[in-house]
Order: structure tokens, then sequence, then C-alpha cells
């Protein structure tokens, strides 16, 4: 077997080994469905597949709505994507780039093409997200009138349901109940300060 044999069938190999691992993963994920007076969050879509991790972006789609009822307002599309590996960058000098990361995002639209939609190219290893600017422990759409969002945790960090819940599942209810009440990026800043130490925080990428 030659050293590049040797080589891609490891790294298929070690693909399959860890399946049985991202499937449970995926399934805590469904802990952010919720539905009480103050939060409706259901599961609306996910990426088409053939039943296996080789892509190297995983998005699943969640629905937040004004309550239960069937012709219930959709007020925005949660994402959550696992990112097994991301496109070379030369933006910024990026500490977490070649970390494997779930991304937690949230958009203010009703649809999965309006939504975050994340690929290996956004971010890429330099942290750099095309019409994004970092702000803080996330990142932000750029445009002034948008209240889009998005923040990365290190895959290897959700071992287990309940560290999915601490660095997923409650960030995001909590900032989900707020917005309403208040300014949305600053809600989002003072839910993430909480855990910014298990994040994957932005490079200032206006700064290079």
């Amino acid at each position: 077997m030659t050293s590049a044999d040797a080589i891609l069938w490891q790294s298929a190999r070690n693909l399959l080994d860890a399946q049985g691992n991202l499937y449970k993963l995926c399934e805590a994920f469904w802990q952010i469905e919720c539905s009480d007076n103050s939060l409706h969050i259901e599961d609306f879509d996910q990426d088409a597949s053939n039943e296996d991790f080789f892509q190297p972006v995983w998005n699943y789609f969640f629905r937040h709505r004004r309550n239960g009822r069937a012709n219930a307002k959709t007020l925005g599309v949660v994402t959550i994507a696992l990112q097994l590996t991301a496109d070379e960058g030369a933006e910024a000098n990026w500490i977490y780039g070649k970390r494997s990361k779930i991304l937690v995002g949230y958009a203010a639209v009703n649809n999965t093409n309006e939504s975050w939609n994340f690929h290996t190219a956004a971010p890429n290893e330099a942290g750099y997200c095309q019409d994004c600017v970092a702000e803080g422990f996330f990142w932000r759409d750029e445009s002034s009138n948008s209240l889009d969002w998005f923040y990365a945790v290190p895959l290897d960090l959700l071992t287990s349901t309940q560290c999915v819940r601490k660095l997923v599942v409650e960030p995001l209810h909590d900032i989900l109940r707020a917005i309403p009440n208040g300014n949305a990026y600053e809600i989002v800043a003072n839910s993430l300060a909480n855990i910014k130490d298990y994040l994957c925080q932005p490079p200032q990428l206006d700064d290079g």
C-alpha cells in the first residue's frame, strides 16, 4: 500500500469510527425543541444525506415561531451546523481555525433559503464569513438593519448531552426568550459571556 493509499484509507476509517458519536451528538440537538408560554421552537429541515457524514458540513434547521398553533407566524430560523473542516483562509491568524466546530446561528427570516447555511468557506480557517463582522464572542450580519448572528463551539467539547445543553440549548433559549424585549446583539453578548471561555471567539477581522 502506498503512502497516499494509507492516508486515504485511514482518513475514511477515522470518519466511519466517528459516525456513531456524531449521530448521538445530532440527536442531542433536538433538546432545542421547546414549546411553552414564552418560546416555541420546532424541527424544520436538514441537509439531504445518504445517512452518513461523508460531507464536511451538516446543517440542521429549527423554526422559531410565535406559538405552537399551526398558523403561527415564523419569527426566525435557527441553524445548528457540524463543520468538520473548513477551507483555507488568509484573512486572519485564527487559533481556532483547524478545529471542528458546532455553529449556532439565528436569522430573523421565515425560510431556510435566507437563513444561515454554513459550509467550508463560511466560516473558513481564518474565521472569515462573507458579509459578517466580529461582535465580541460571536459573528453578526454586517448589514445595519439585520439581526442575524451566530457563534461557534469546538466540537470536541460537546462530549455529553449535558454539554450540549450548557453550550447550545440553554444560551439559545435564553437569547430567544429575551430578544423581543431588548437589543438583540446586546442580549446575545450578555448570554454568551457566561460561556465565553468555551467558545471559538472570532478574530477581529477588520484588523486583519
